[in-house]
């Protein structure tokens, strides 16, 4: 599967290779004009890419003839397709972001994965495209993937073992999760609400959650929206809210822009001994010391 780039672009790419045909790719990007990325069409080939960005803003995506807008707060959108589709991707100028993508095999999956259920949706013969958005189990996974830039990079082993993870949840969520859905009664229009809800989450992640108000917004009972959001994001959705705000205060103290206490605030909270609270609780460092360190990376 290989892929070809166009207009102007500054960026680096980190390849990591490991046994089986598994492989990472992270991009690290200061674009200085917007930048289109498509997958070379390869309907014999024998490979399999899982992709996944972190960016603020917005990235388009070309699905079956035409351009999707996906709104951006972290990695909340995940790739994963065969060789024999046709994948673009529109990226905007004058924003940093950093991509990863992981290339694999069947052959890596028989090797790593015992899941002889996954390996059923595996069809050379039918090319797909899923695009889903990602739980903050994976998100977790992608922004260590990302971190190979930082200075607190993990290890070689680190990485195969997160890559590993990363790629047994794609499969479980693309090929079982769906028939789970099916089998346990969660109707298809549960599911978008509950997706619905969890972007609204990330989108707003200043605000303070009412469940009373979500509820009647995408129409759902509170028990049963409460249920089945844990059920899904194994998060309940203060879990989930808080998770955000750490997210979002993260990517702002990454833009060097904003004080601790502006982000703090920024993000929702007015005690900023509670936001220090949450921040270590997520990334294990406060945001002090970690504004610190970006600071010092920007000045070497």
């Amino acid at each position: 599967m290989k892929h070809s780039m166009h207009a102007r672009k500054d960026f680096k790419m980190t390849e990591v290779h490991f046994p089986g045909n598994l492989n990472l790719y992270v991009g690290d990007y200061h674009l200085k004009a917007p930048w289109e990325m498509e997958t070379v069409d390869e309907p014999e080939g024998t490979t399999f890419c899982i992709f996944a960005s972190i960016i603020s803003n917005k990235i388009t995506i070309k699905k079956d003839g035409e351009w999707v807008a996906i709104d951006h707060n972290g990695p909340n959108t995940l790739l994963f397709y065969s060789s024999g589709s046709s994948v673009q991707i529109a990226f905007p100028q004058n924003e940093p972001f950093r991509t990863i993508a992981i290339t694999f095999t069947r052959e890596t999956v028989q090797a790593i994965i015992d899941q002889p259920d996954v390996l059923k949706g595996l069809d050379f013969s039918s090319p797909f495209l899923y695009l889903d958005e990602t739980v903050p189990e994976a998100e977790g996974y992608i922004r260590k993937l990302a971190g190979i830039y930082d200075e607190n990079k993990p290890s070689r082993f680190e990485t195969y073992l997160t890559v590993l993870n990363l790629l047994k949840l794609t499969l479980y969520r693309t090929f079982v999760i769906k028939e789970r859905y099916n089998s346990s009664g969660l109707l298809k229009e549960d599911v978008e609400k509950l997706f619905a809800i969890r972007k609204k989450l990330m989108e707003n992640s200043h605000l303070t959650i009412k469940i009373a108000e979500l509820s009647v917004e995408v129409g759902m009972g509170q028990s049963k929206m409460v249920r089945l959001f844990k059920q899904v994001f194994n998060r309940t959705i203060y879990q989930f809210a808080q998770k955000a705000k750490v997210i979002k205060a993260k990517d702002l103290l990454s833009s060097k822009r904003y004080s601790v206490s502006e982000v703090g605030y920024m993000v929702g909270y007015n005690n900023m001994t509670h936001f220090a609270k949450a921040f270590r609780k997520y990334y294990k460092v406060n945001p002090g010391e970690y504004l610190k360190r970006i600071l010092q990376n920007k000045n070497q």
